[in-house]
């Protein structure tokens, strides 16, 4: 007696699927495509925190390296240097290369051990060399970030220049402002932050981030010329928003390295901003200024406003 399904000398023929069966498998497949989307995100944003952890710990051991060779921490942008009374240009020798930067940021202070910053064998001379800003070195990178971030001034990283390194030149023309500052001027190298993920003084991203302003506002001078100023140009054009803080970016958090070595994330609140209802951390001029405080930045634990050094 046949099969009911046929007779067919390759076995037996079975029905196939219908259109709602093979609707319902799609749908299933698709909600399981979104359920796994933003878990396998959340792993790669997270991983590219860990990447950009990673590298704010290993400059934080140059930080220490250097430190510990000279006695004192570098200068955020070193644009003169004190010759026979006078203020002259100044240049750092990349150590194993022919070429020197002249006006480096803080950043070239830090490469005996890691490379330099732009690399010199892509450029002919020393005046390409000079004018250069992309980066080569992946330690001074976040994978967060792309394009033009990729870049000495905007980058990913910045520096506390404010309490740490504020090399300009003062109004009298004598010396720098708060700089050099050595081990004798920070009691709470665990408590101040040196080196952070940094906003620039635009959004989403740039414009001088090299500088990672703290939450108030900086005060430097004598008692006839106090000064003020946010960021590496004060209250500049380029900078728009006149004020450089941490940028939230992984997780509404940002990557913090302290003078001691160790790093963490961070909210801007953690770190003493004060936020607005975007987000956004408002620079203290525009708000009452117990709102926020510069406890982790001024390498003593209190909220201090950094006074110019008198250079002996």
């Amino acid at each position: 007696m046949g099969s009911v399904y046929g007779s067919s000398s390759k076995g037996p023929v079975r029905p196939a699927f219908t259109l709602i069966e093979l609707l319902v498998v799609i749908a299933i497949i698709a909600l399981l495509v979104g359920i796994l989307l933003p878990s396998l995100s959340s792993a790669r944003n997270q991983a590219k925190a860990v990447v950009c952890m990673s590298s704010l710990r290993q400059l934080g051991v140059q930080l220490a390296i250097y430190q510990n060779k000279f006695d004192h921490l570098p200068p955020v942008r070193l644009k003169e240097s004190p010759v026979g009374g006078t203020m002259e240009t100044y240049y750092h020798k990349i150590a194993g290369y022919e070429f020197r930067r002249a006006k480096p940021r803080w950043q070239w202070f830090l490469t005996e051990e890691i490379g330099p910053v732009v690399d010199p064998d892509r450029y002919p001379t020393e005046d390409a060399f000079n004018d250069a800003m992309v980066i080569d070195n992946d330690y001074f990178e976040c994978p967060s970030l792309s394009g033009f971030t990729n870049d000495v001034r905007n980058g990913a990283f910045g520096y506390n220049g404010t309490y740490l390194g504020n090399s300009r030149t003062n109004d009298r023309g004598t010396g720098w402002i708060r700089w050099p500052v050595n081990e004798s001027r920070i009691s709470n190298p665990g408590g101040t932050i040196a080196i952070a993920d940094s906003r620039g003084g635009a959004m989403p991203h740039g414009n001088h981030s090299y500088w990672l302003d703290p939450p108030k506002k900086a005060k430097y001078g004598d008692a006839d010329n106090p000064g003020e100023d946010f960021g590496p140009n004060g209250t500049s054009e380029l900078e728009e928003l006149g004020h450089s803080p941490i940028e939230a970016r992984h997780s509404n958090r940002g990557n913090v390295l302290f003078l001691d070595g160790h790093a963490k994330p961070m909210s801007l609140e953690a770190a003493g901003y004060h936020v607005d209802s975007e987000g956004q951390a408002v620079p203290i001029e525009e708000i009452d200024p117990t709102l926020a405080h510069n406890k982790l930045w001024a390498g003593t634990g209190r909220d201090d406003l950094p006074g110019e050094y008198v250079q002996p």
